[in-house]
């Protein structure tokens, strides 16, 4: 009986410690000026635009207004360097994504995001896809790898050296394939080369190349997503990891900090980013405007899936950095 009460005091102290930690969130005199997100990358790209689409719901949440700026280059690195040095008092927000890892495991930068204060993942681009030409010899992963053993370095993969997509490359090659690599910039300069037969595989979102399916112009060969997409274009293309190619990722944009930040400041930013990702119309009618699906990470599960991201490519670092 004894037991029992201790029992119930203990769920209740609990469940007033969570209000109270939640009240405190609630009240927090933060932000009491503009906040100015930091994108890493140029104006009118996948991270940008998403930025640009919560920004003006979070003004209307926080009462402030929160405004966007584009520091790009260097694959992000370089606004990632600034806000790292920047004062942690919660006005100053990285937006950055997979490349702020692929930097850290390529040697380009010497931090990554454990010297940030995560905040949230709160969108994520279109599915990203490998696609070739319809006549291309081959309509699968396993076709692909088999063809390019038959004839190596025939088959010209186009990847931006040093950027997410190098990373498929090395997966290709650990799973046995022989291609020919060749460095194309980004998914802009990719497109033409492909449509200009200059190379036969791209990586591509697949919102910039449906249309070209949809004509029997392109073909699909893998998702790079680590999962089945949701998209119905995309329901029946199988993974790289279903394939065996030891490789996927998500583009999730996330917001980071600078480190040291008042974790209440985190929380209250995080819940105001959840509120409208999860609960705004007219923002999850712009996102799928983008041909995407809505996304928002708490904190907790944004680290954890930084996490295994970054060990799974510090793992290929060697690779990466084209020491073997």
């Amino acid at each position: 009986m004894k037991i029992s009460k201790f029992k119930t005091a203990l769920v209740t102290l609990a469940t007033v410690i969570s209000m109270l930690s939640s009240h405190a969130i609630a009240d927090i005199d933060y932000p009491k000026r503009p906040i100015n997100l930091i994108v890493a990358f140029a104006a009118g790209g996948n991270s940008d635009y998403n930025a640009r689409a919560l920004a003006k719901h979070l003004t209307k949440e926080l009462g402030q207004p929160v405004v966007v700026s584009n520091v790009a280059g260097s694959g992000g690195s370089i606004a990632a360097a600034q806000v790292k040095e920047m004062k942690p008092d919660g006005y100053n927000v990285l937006v950055t994504q997979l490349s702020l890892n692929i930097a850290e495991a390529t040697g380009m930068i010497n931090f990554g995001f454990k010297d940030f204060d995560a905040c949230c993942v709160f969108s994520s681009a279109a599915d990203e896809v490998l696609v070739v030409n319809a006549d291309a010899p081959f309509n699968n992963i396993e076709e692909l790898i088999a063809e390019s053993q038959k004839n190596p370095g025939k088959y010209k993969l186009a990847v931006n050296t040093g950027a997410s997509t190098l990373w498929i490359a090395i997966g290709l090659q650990q799973a046995g394939a022989k291609l020919n690599i060749v460095s194309s910039g980004g998914s802009g300069e990719r497109l033409p080369l492909l449509l200009g037969k200059h190379v036969d595989i791209i990586p591509m979102p697949f919102n910039m190349v449906q249309d070209y399916v949809n004509n029997g112009q392109f073909k699909y060969l893998a998702n790079v997503s680590n999962h089945r997409s949701q998209y119905e274009q995309l329901a029946n293309v199988p993974t790289l990891r279903e394939s065996n190619v030891p490789a996927g990722y998500y583009y999730y944009n996330t917001m980071f900090f600078p480190k040291g930040t008042d974790p209440e400041i985190i929380a209250k930013f995080s819940a105001a980013t959840g509120k409208v990702i999860n609960e705004n119309k007219e923002y999850q009618k712009e996102i799928e405007g983008f041909f995407q699906k809505t996304v928002y990470l708490n904190t907790a599960d944004t680290i954890a899936t930084w996490n295994r991201e970054r060990e799974e490519l510090l793992a290929i670092k060697d690779l990466l950095q084209g020491k073997k």
